[in-house]
Order: structure tokens, then C-alpha cells, then sequence
């Protein structure tokens, strides 16, 4: 406990020194990462991986404390620290945060109405799905949007993430071989944790959907990082991004599978590229293509550990949930049946005579396996039009930065593309399962989004846009009302 609050201690003394002289220095210099870049890096990788199966300290009657949260807890004083000195603004461009405050009143109201903690022990908490599900990834929106602005800390994340996602490859080829013992950390072949896609490759997320979102989002991050790679550093980036394409596979998940058709119809149709592009992946899709040739029988088989497609068990649980959120939708349209309670209430409802989704040999429960279909059910109509105007608002930011930003470069136009891919990996994951439980899956495509938020924030106050089709000096207030 003392080893703890030590770290603390230290930890926030070397904010304040960063913020009397280092920080100053670093921003005009641009030579070196900046420590809230470094932090968030660090957060990120600690959320997916460093939680309560590796580290916790559990407060009596309070809540627990683990590597992920003590990190998270110097983010906080961080945007508290720039809230004073300036650094965090709230001024202009702030349509986003303010749609993120409503969603969030729209689900505090919610608890209050139903509860903060869970009703059984067996069930989620309310509480824990808001924080993990949407308030930590509005905070790391916000904290990305002031803090993530040079160039070298988007290198920064992404790196993290890219490395991040070669561990994944590997430990998802471990876990597929069944080499337990190389599996790293340990809880992840712990069939007490979770018994939840034992068989696939679940990655210390617990969960194959998740982890294939993580494998897509380090493969995002390495393709775009590739572009400023150079002799051996260029050859080792595109050997390790060989590895994403069987990590892809073992999942043996369809939805990860779809993810990765995504992205590469994405970057080859709008990520710019001073050589051909189906130079660079032409060896790995010959190699998918005599794969899936050879092995097309048990391709579209409906066994998942042969790679089959075609299991149908999977397909009768969705639409089973499908009729079910709909009554329980059409009974509360307004006030849905409450944050987190879709579990409970789906067990114990009497009135619901349609078919109930079991998932036997996993769970021998009922899951919501649609994000969107979740929020409709359990906060109503205007808990689904908030999260809809927030997707919205952050897919036209990426439009409106659409020719505003270099050609080339890290921070130039084909980072728009490549929070683009991330975004569309994250909406077609939550067609398939709910990840309000998971704070990685939630929190990097807000990061990103802030990141694109923070770009054109920042090109509106140095007037390098102009919300007139003349192109005339706006006003002040009219550069408000015109693009927040």
C-alpha cells in the first residue's frame, strides 16, 4: 500500500516539474516525446493488458486500484493541471464534448433510476459499464484533442499501438498451437477468469472479438507508420505486418475477419501511396487466396477451429436477440430498461413468448451482441440519437479535414484515412458484440478522434480554414456557430 502511494507521490512531483520547465521547452523544440503522450501510450496498453488478472489493490467497501486506473488517475490531473494553465480548452469547436455531456446525463439519469451497482452479483455494473463504456474514453477524447498535437506523439501512439498489436500476433499464434506455457500473461489460459473463447485466440482481452479488434487496430498503425520507414526499419515493418494476417485467423472470428476486409479495401482505395499499392500487399494476398483454394471445403464448413464460416448457431443467437431487445425496446422507447440492466431483465421477463438466445457451451446466458441495439434497449431513444449524433459528428470531422492537411506525413491527409479504418473496425465490432465492458476497444477510436478534433480545432484558430465559401476572415462568433 505505502510502494503505492509512493509512486504516486513521485509520479505527480514530476508533473509539476514537467509543467514549471520541461513542457515549454519540449513544444518549442519538438525533439523529444512529450510525457502526456507517453502517459497515454502507456494507459492504453495498461487497459488491455495490466488489469485486475496481473495487479489489483482492493480498497474495503470503496473500489479497486489497478496499474490501469493509477495511470488513468495522472491523466485526470493532468486535464485538471491544464484546465488552470490554459492548456485544456473549452472555447471553440466544442459541439462533440457537448453531445458526449449529453449522452453521459442520459445515462447517469438512467442509474439513478435503476441503480448503480449491479442487481445480483452474477450481473454487471451499471456503474462499471459507463465509466469503462463511454466516460474514460470522453476524458482520453478530451485529454487527446489538448495534449496529442506534434507530430512525434502521434508516432508515439501509434507505435505503442503497433507493437502492441505484434504481441497480440504472437500470443494469438501461442494460444492457437495451444502453447500455453509461451502465453504471457498467465490469466489468459485461466478457464476460472472467463471459460469465454478458451478455444480461440482471446489475447488478455478474454475475448476473440476484441482481441482481433486490437490485432486490426496495430495493423492500422503499422501501415500508416510504414510510409516514413526507411532500409532495415522499412523491411522489419513489413515482415511484422506479415504477422497480422494469421493472427487475423485465429481468432476464428467472422467479425474480426470482416474487419480485415474492411481496412484493406479502405487503404487500397484512399490511402495515397508513392508506389503501387498492391505491390505491398500482393505477397500476403497470394498467400490468403492458395490458402482459402486449398482449403475451401472447410472454409464453409461449420466447424470454427477448421476457419469454416458457415456455423449457423451464431447466426439463430442474433436474430434471437434481435426479436428480444425489440420488445423489450417497444415496452420503454423513451426511458429504455436502464444502463446495464438488458442482462437481468432479458432473464427475468415475463411477458417476452419469442425465442431466448443461449449460448450453451460458453456462457449458458444471454449476451447483447449489438452495441446499438443495446443502448436502444437499455437507455431509449434518446440515449440511441446522442451516441448516433456523436458517431456522426466525429465521421464528419474527419471530412472536414479532407484536403486541409499536408500530403504526406505522418500528421498529413492519410492519417485521416487511418483514424477512418480504426472507426470502421470499431462500428462493425459492435455489430457483432457489446464492448461497454472493455476500456481499450472504447477508448482508442476516441483518441483518435480527438486527435482529429484537436487538428482542426487548432487549423480554425490559426485561420488556416474558413467556415466562408469566400474565404473571409470570419468573425469570431461566427466561426463558433459555424463548426462546432
Amino acid at each position: 500500500m505505502y510502494i503505492q502511494i509512493a509512486l504516486i507521490i513521485i509520479a505527480l512531483v514530476a508533473i509539476i516539474l514537467w509543467f514549471g520547465g520541461g513542457y515549454k521547452q519540449a513544444q518549442a523544440k519538438d525533439d523529444r516525446f512529450s510525457l502526456p503522450a507517453i502517459l497515454l501510450g502507456a494507459w492504453v496498453i495498461a487497459g488491455a493488458v495490466f488489469g485486475v488478472g496481473v495487479f489489483v489493490l482492493r480498497v474495503a467497501g470503496l473500489f479497486d486500484i489497478t496499474i490501469e486506473r493509477l495511470l488513468f488517475s495522472v491523466i485526470l490531473f493532468f486535464l485538471v493541471a491544464g484546465l488552470f494553465t490554459g492548456k485544456v480548452r473549452f472555447q471553440t469547436n466544442r459541439t462533440i464534448e457537448i453531445t458526449m455531456g449529453i449522452f453521459a446525463i442520459v445515462c447517469i439519469l438512467s442509474m439513478m433510476r435503476v441503480g448503480f451497482v449491479a442487481v445480483s452479483p452474477e450481473f454487471v455494473s451499471p456503474w462499471f459499464v459507463f465509466i469503462t463504456g463511454y466516460l474514460f474514453p470522453f476524458i482520453i477524447f478530451i485529454f487527446a484533442k489538448n495534449y496529442i498535437v506534434s507530430e512525434k506523439d502521434v508516432t508515439l501512439i501509434l507505435q505503442a499501438l503497433f507493437y502492441f498489436g505484434i504481441y497480440l500476433s504472437i500470443t494469438a499464434f501461442f494460444e492457437y498451437a495451444n502453447l500455453r506455457q509461451f502465453v504471457f500473461p498467465a490469466y489468459i489460459n485461466d478457464p476460472v477468469l472467463s471459460p469465454l473463447h478458451l478455444e480461440r485466440a482471446r489475447g488478455p482481452f478474454l475475448n476473440a472479438a476484441f482481441n482481433g479488434v486490437g490485432i486490426l487496430i496495430g495493423f492500422i498503425s503499422g501501415l500508416h507508420l510504414l510510409q516514413k520507414k526507411t532500409g532495415f526499419a522499412k523491411v522489419f515493418y513489413q515482415a511484422a505486418l506479415l504477422l497480422f494476417f494469421p493472427a487475423v485467423f485465429f481468432t476464428l472470428t467472422r467479425s474480426v475477419y470482416l474487419g480485415l476486409f474492411i481496412t484493406l479495401l479502405i487503404f487500397l482505395g484512399w490511402y495515397k501511396t508513392s508506389f503501387s499499392k498492391w505491390k505491398l500487399i500482393a505477397l500476403p494476398l497470394a498467400v490468403i487466396l492458395i490458402v482459402g483454394i486449398a482449403n475451401s471445403p472447410r472454409l464453409l464448413s461449420t466447424d470454427r477451429r477448421e476457419g469454416g464460416v458457415a456455423q449457423g448457431e451464431e447466426v439463430s443467437i442474433r436474430v434471437a436477440l434481435l426479436n428480444q431487445s425489440y420488445f423489450l425496446f417497444s415496452e420503454r422507447p423513451l426511458t429504455g430498461v436502464g444502463l446495464a440492466q438488458f442482462i437481468p431483465t432479458a432473464s427475468s421477463s415475463q411477458k417476452y413468448k419469442g425465442p431466448v438466445p443461449f449460448i450453451i457451451e460458453e456462457s449458458r446466458g444471454t449476451f447483447q451482441h449489438n452495441h446499438l441495439l443495446g443502448i436502444a434497449t437499455e437507455l431509449g431513444l434518446p440515449g440511441l440519437l446522442a451516441y448516433l449524433t456523436l458517431i456522426f459528428l466525429t465521421l464528419r470531422r474527419l471530412m472536414q479535414l479532407a484536403g486541409k492537411l499536408p500530403d504526406t506525413g505522418i500528421m498529413g491527409n492519410n492519417l485521416r484515412i487511418t483514424i477512418f479504418a480504426i472507426w470502421c473496425v470499431y462500428l462493425n465490432n459492435n455489430l457483432f458484440v457489446e464492448p461497454s465492458n472493455n476500456i481499450f476497444v472504447n477508448a482508442v477510436p476516441f483518441l483518435f478522434a480527438g486527435i482529429a478534433d484537436g487538428l482542426y480545432t487548432r487549423s480554425l484558430e490559426s485561420g488556416l480554414l474558413s467556415p466562408s465559401p469566400a474565404r473571409r476572415p470570419p468573425s469570431r462568433m461566427r466561426m463558433i456557430k459555424s463548426h462546432v
